[in-house]
């Protein structure tokens, strides 16, 4: 028989552990991101948790699964969408939808400036390059499928601490892979080189905005058409737009870069080569095995101080003759930042991952982290396709 008082403490601690299985389940739910006029989903929408700086991104499906560390409130950004942000308490439920407004009918005003875009963008560059936070630890959930003839014949993906080290004028990284799987079947006679990404320069590229590189050269202004827009998202941003003339023949990419007009620093930078120009592209693979970036994105956030990647795309592209036969590559790559720390942890040197791509790693992994800490979960069709390439 159980006693009294020693019953009312059994109580209390079921009730404790109730209450904190309910706190515990209130930190992780799901929201799917629509668009408030059409109700249609909306992918790549940033999602950064205000109070434990945690970074998630929407899939396809609009969908993002939230894991928080802490009670937070959520902020909403989107280049074509008005920013949002939605408290803690507003998302008591388990399946949350959150609409975001769209602000592609607000029409960009073109903003005249003394100075030439090109030099504004220089500065930008050299002030973004000052202002970045290094060192610092960027964990982040990495993932790339591979398509060989347009279907889907691999993929990827890991958790990796970018040991980012160096100061502004020259960036080095280190990398330590958590967990990571491999699924499917590559072909043996590809250079891996030209297959994935090469991890241990691709943070260096974005924190020096290499990829800029084209369009600060002095015959730049003589290929690509500047200007400098207004930002409807954000009074405080203006894009810089970079076209390539009409009359310039090549592989040319439109650029947009996303500047903080107050603090003079790069949030939003990309490129892609415009449909109109893609058969030039086409025609030169025919000759070469060279890789061509496609398209590109990267999001950088600021908290304060800190200055940082939140997330990045890339796809690239190319033809390789092979046996008298054509085929055509393509990488999809997916970075989200998912925390961030300016303390450095240790580490030996034998745990520095030193190759360029996951795609040889070997499988290791303790959960399902691809749902639980990836901060961009895979679609319906895509999980699909993973399960089939793994009974290949």
């Amino acid at each position: 028989m159980i006693k009294k008082g020693r019953m009312k403490r059994i109580l209390c601690f079921i009730l404790f552990f109730a209450s904190s299985c309910v706190f515990t389940q209130n930190l992780e739910f799901t929201v799917i991101v629509k668009d408030i006029q059409t109700g249609l989903p909306i992918e790549e929408v940033t999602i950064t948790a205000l109070k434990s700086n945690q970074g998630f991104l929407s899939n396809k499906s609009g969908e993002a699964i939230i894991s928080l560390t802490k009670e937070s409130d959520l902020r909403f950004e989107h280049s074509l969408y008005k920013s949002y942000t939605v408290k803690f308490s507003e998302l008591g439920k388990k399946i949350n939808e959150v609409y975001l407004e769209s602000n592609a009918q607000q029409l960009e005003e073109i903003i005249l400036t003394s100075d030439h875009p090109q030099d504004i963008l220089k500065r930008l560059i050299k002030n973004s390059l000052s202002k970045i936070t290094v060192p610092v630890n960027l964990k982040v959930y990495l993932r790339e499928f591979y398509k060989k003839n347009d279907q889907i014949v691999f993929f990827n993906d890991g958790l990796i601490n970018f040991q980012i080290l160096g100061n502004s004028k020259r960036v080095k990284t280190d990398i330590l892979v958590e967990q990571n799987r491999a699924i499917g079947l590559l072909d043996l006679d590809i250079n891996a080189e030209l297959l994935g990404y090469d991890l241990n320069n691709i943070i260096e590229n974005y924190y020096q905005f290499v990829y800029l590189d084209e369009i600060l050269k002095s015959n730049a202004k003589h290929k690509y058409e500047f200007q400098v827009r207004s930002y409807q998202n954000n009074e405080d941003y203006l894009v810089i737009k970079v076209t390539p003339l009409v009359d310039v023949k090549g592989v040319l990419s439109d650029f947009t870069i996303v500047y903080d007009r107050n603090k003079m620093i790069i949030m939003e930078v990309g490129s892609v080569v415009a449909e109109s120009r893609m058969e030039d592209l086409r025609r030169s693979f025919l000759s070469s095995d060279k890789v061509y970036k496609l398209e590109y994105k990267n999001t950088f956030r600021v908290d304060n101080n800190l200055y940082y990647l939140a997330n990045s795309k890339e796809v690239i592209g190319f033809e390789k003759k092979y046996k008298k036969q054509k085929r055509r590559i393509e990488v999809n790559n997916h970075m989200v930042v998912t925390s961030f720390n300016k303390q450095i942890f240790k580490y030996n040197d034998g745990n520095v991952f030193k190759d360029k791509s996951l795609i040889n790693k070997k499988t290791k992994f303790f959960n399902n982290y691809w749902d639980i800490e990836s901060g961009f979960v895979s679609t319906k069709e895509e999980k699909e396709i993973i399960e089939r390439l793994a009974t290949q």
